[in-house]
């Protein structure tokens, strides 16, 4: 995502002290500017017309002068890429099945859809075969249902390798559909390989530019690998009453996957230092206090713990409304190792607790951007900064993330932010 820790790496000296803006803004330090880097996806490409989403999903490469005629336009303190961007190349070769793409099922332009079906992709029985061996139902259950490409792979098995050393359980993989999956898998791996250089690079051009990358990695929780990809919104919500016990079985042997997976990050990746978590569907209209605390929030502290041990920084961005359960996540959380972003939260209450303690972003109606004046977005940021920031441990941040904005109203918003603060 970017070279920084490159012995031959000369940034801009901006680059020095945008990070030193963050870490001081982390510390819940008073600083002499607000730290500004609201969080985008589309905007680059929407605001300047040299690509389309299309063409970005295809190749990220296509995103670089888009995103770096953004950053120097409107020089934002930390750099967004497009890497939150779905990769089209891999979902076409192995012909995906529950995600809809511009270009493939949608308009060039338009955002990707992940289809939540009402059947699900794993059944409420199957949550004990995944905590079983995870990797395997991934393998033959999973893929083969969201990629028609990897039909084959429903045939693998090698749980059983005691007689001759687990040969025979290689014959399936001479068989036309086997040997059909397997070249797929490794077209996508080449194709997800060059989008991941593409990005990479971006971000390393970025950071010599003076812009610290704002996500170096992006998770979930452990509840959400379920919600997201492998049994659906409305499934898993609905099984932590029909399937309590199951579901908590699945979701502990997730949690040491996730947390071996970070580990194995920052192991293999010593630049990754910024580690945002996206929680979904934790929040207060679909699960109580009690439900969160039983099945979501432990897998996701195990997380933030892991990346917080290997010296990271984890931002955990809270999509809706979580009030009921502010206490739970606060008193949870380390003084000064991680950054709360907050969507339609009670900001009163979450600053009196975080106030010194945790670092709070948000602020900003992104809908204003697009559909506002410049002058709505100037008393949109001096009210924000007025509310957040006294104290220190603020980042400016919008609602949500930016795809359309009028030029004048982001330059609004950027020198705003450069030039008023309170304490």
């Amino acid at each position: 995502m970017g070279n920084e820790h490159n012995e031959q790496f000369q940034p801009d000296p901006k680059f020095f002290e945008r990070i030193q803006l963050f870490q001081d803004t982390l510390d819940c330090k008073k600083t002499d500017k607000i730290l500004a880097a609201p969080m985008i996806m589309y905007l680059p490409i929407n605001l300047y017309g040299m690509t389309t989403v299309k063409d970005v999903m295809m190749d990220y490469g296509k995103a670089e002068a888009s995103f770096i005629r953004y950053h120097q336009e409107f020089q934002p303190d930390m750099a967004w890429g497009p890497q939150a961007i779905f990769p089209g190349a891999p979902l076409e070769g192995l012909d995906c099945q529950y995600i809809r793409w511009p270009g493939k099922h949608l308009a060039d332009n338009a955002p990707f859809q992940v289809v939540d079906r009402e059947d699900g992709y794993m059944t409420g029985e199957e949550y004990l075969e995944y905590a079983e061996d995870p990797t395997g139902f991934i393998m033959r259950k999973i893929l083969p249902r969201h990629y028609g490409a990897l039909k084959g792979l429903e045939m693998v098995d090698f749980s059983n390798a005691i007689w001759q050393g687990g040969l025979y359980g290689m014959i399936p993989c001479g068989l036309p559909p086997v040997r059909a999956a397997f070249n797929a898998l490794s077209d996508a791996g080449e194709k997800m390989l060059g989008m991941a250089q593409s990005g990479g690079k971006l971000m390393g051009i970025l950071a010599g530019m003076g812009w610290p990358s704002a996500c170096d990695q992006a998770g979930i929780a452990p509840f959400d690998m379920f919600n997201d990809t492998l049994r659906g919104f409305l499934n898993t919500t609905m099984d932590m009453i029909e399937y309590p016990d199951e579901l908590l079985a699945a979701l502990e042997a997730c949690t040491k996957i996730c947390v071996r997976s970070i580990k194995n990050t920052f192991a293999t990746q010593p630049f990754v230092k910024n580690y945002v978590f996206f929680i979904h569907n934790g929040f207060d209209m679909f699960m109580s206090r009690e439900q969160f605390q039983t099945f979501y929030w432990p897998g996701l502290k195990a997380c933030i713990d892991a990346v917080i041990e290997c010296g990271g920084t984890p931002n955990i961005y809270i999509e809706d409304k979580y009030d009921s359960k502010m206490d739970i996540i606060v008193n949870d959380l380390p003084a000064n190792k991680c950054i709360l972003t907050l969507i339609n939260c009670d900001v009163e209450k979450w600053k009196a607790a975080c106030q010194g303690k945790v670092a709070l972003s948000g602020g900003v109606d992104g809908s204003l951007l697009n559909y506002g004046t410049p002058e709505d977005v100037v008393k949109n940021v001096k009210a924000a900064i007025d509310m957040w920031a006294p104290g220190g441990g603020y980042f400016l941040n919008c609602d949500v993330s930016l795809d359309v904005a009028k030029p004048e109203n982001l330059h609004a918003l950027f020198d705003t932010a450069a030039t008023y603060i309170k304490y």
